[in-house]
């Protein structure tokens, strides 16, 4: 039996902080900052298990994979489902990252002709591009709104309102950002969905709005679980704060949203196995048959198990008020200097782990060639109109060196 019980999992409940950073090989030499929102470095559980995968793949790869596949990625979706607070993990599907998560969903979403998806201006190029090749193809249209006016006065019930005054008739699906990745801007999600569900009581079934969110920079960090958050689909990738192995992702829907969209690309998971026998295919869709098939990195899919293990051994709630102490202390220090522009708002109900900003006198690349000469880490919003330097502070990071980023930026002055 080529299977045998992942030795990798450590028991990190009463690890403190700086033990937590010890479980990444992050180099000394920098001071990292930009990593936990860009593309995570492994910790032990999750590098142990990433090689003992390959280990049994390298040494039989068919029998490895003919034995394993379905069960360890069973195992995958049930570790997730319980981190996403689901009852039900055939309900989620497996995808290498948010932008295949979007392109899948959209792709796959049975739009009509004359419908339309509604999303703003402040989301990411994957879910604009993901949405406007979507509906060139089947017919539809879509239109971008501004949720705020001015950030450093946006309120959740002024974002809501704004995007509940312009769905129209004619919108099947609303996309959303939770965390913003050029401002660092959380949404009200859940008040979001509360709207949208309003609406959707005098609406038939086939017209009902669904929501669709982008999650990637709330997962792993904030409190709230699926069913709190109230969205149709929740995509996103696993390799930024939930330090999952790179190249893995997951879509999360309910059982009624499952049903309004088709396979984009034939899956290979045990449906295959049910399709390729002639037999019926499923009555219902789930996220089983949504998950893209042919053959991934199956190490790195088979230990994201690993990675939830350790975030939840860490504690929910206890990563969630770490990751916010150090975006605070660094707000807070940014908004005290008179040469920067603090663009994430310091209310944590409107902010999560992403600090975004801009140093006057400087052009965010001068900014970030800066830090990095103070051997510091920090990256770079890639929007049209949202170009601003950003620090991402994360379990991976301690307050003192919050502390030194800050002094680092004061030296800009």
């Amino acid at each position: 039996m080529i299977g045998q019980k992942n030795p990798t999992t450590i028991a990190t409940s009463s690890l403190s902080w700086e033990e937590v950073r010890a479980q990444f090989n992050l180099t000394p030499d920098y001071l990292h900052l930009g990593a936990s929102q860009f593309i995570a470095s492994h910790p032990k559980p999750v590098r142990e298990a990433i090689a003992h995968y390959r280990r049994l793949l390298d040494e039989n790869p068919v029998l490895c994979t003919q034995e394993l596949e379905n069960a360890e990625m069973q195992k995958v979706r049930e570790a997730a489902a319980r981190y996403l607070g689901m009852n039900e993990p055939d309900y989620i599907a497996m995808t290498d990252s948010t932008t295949m998560g979007l392109g899948t969903i959209y792709s796959g979403l049975n739009l009509q002709p004359g419908q339309e998806v509604l999303t703003t201006v402040h989301d990411h190029y994957s879910q604009h591009e993901a949405i406007r090749l979507a509906t060139r193809r089947s017919g539809g249209s879509y239109r971008k709104i501004a949720l705020y006016d001015r950030l450093n006065h946006v309120a959740e019930y002024e974002m809501v309102d704004r995007l509940v005054r312009e769905v129209r008739p004619e919108t099947r699906v609303v996309g959303i950002t939770w965390v913003h990745s050029s401002t660092g801007l959380k949404t009200p999600v859940a008040q979001i969905a509360q709207a949208l569900a309003e609406l959707n009581r005098n609406r038939d079934e086939a017209d009902r709005v669904l929501l669709l969110v982008d999650g990637v920079h709330g997962f792993g960090i904030e409190r709230e679980t699926l069913p709190e958050l109230g969205c149709d689909f929740f995509i996103a990738g696993c390799h930024k704060w939930l330090y999952g192995p790179r190249g893995t992702g997951l879509v999360a829907a309910t059982r009624e949203a499952w049903q309004t969209v088709s396979p984009v690309i034939p899956t290979f998971t045990d449906a295959m196995d049910i399709i390729t026998e002639e037999a019926e295919r499923p009555d219902h869709m789930d996220g089983k048959q949504m998950t893209p098939g042919g053959f991934h990195s199956l190490e790195h899919r088979w230990a994201l198990r690993a990675a939830f293990e350790f975030m939840e051994s860490l504690g929910r709630e206890q990563v969630c008020q770490r990751v916010h102490e150090l975006n605070r202390q660094c707000k807070e220090g940014l908004a005290a200097m008179p040469h920067v522009v603090l663009h994430t708002p310091l209310d944590e109900a409107l902010s999560s782990g992403i600090t975004s900003f801009e140093v006057r006198g400087y052009n965010t690349d001068e900014v970030i060639e800066a830090l990095q000469k103070e051997k510091i880490i920090s990256t770079k919003a890639p929007y049209q109109y949202y170009q601003y330097a950003r620090f991402t502070p994360g379990i991976i990071n301690t307050p003192e060196e919050v502390d030194r980023a800050l002094a680092a930026v004061w030296k800009l002055r």
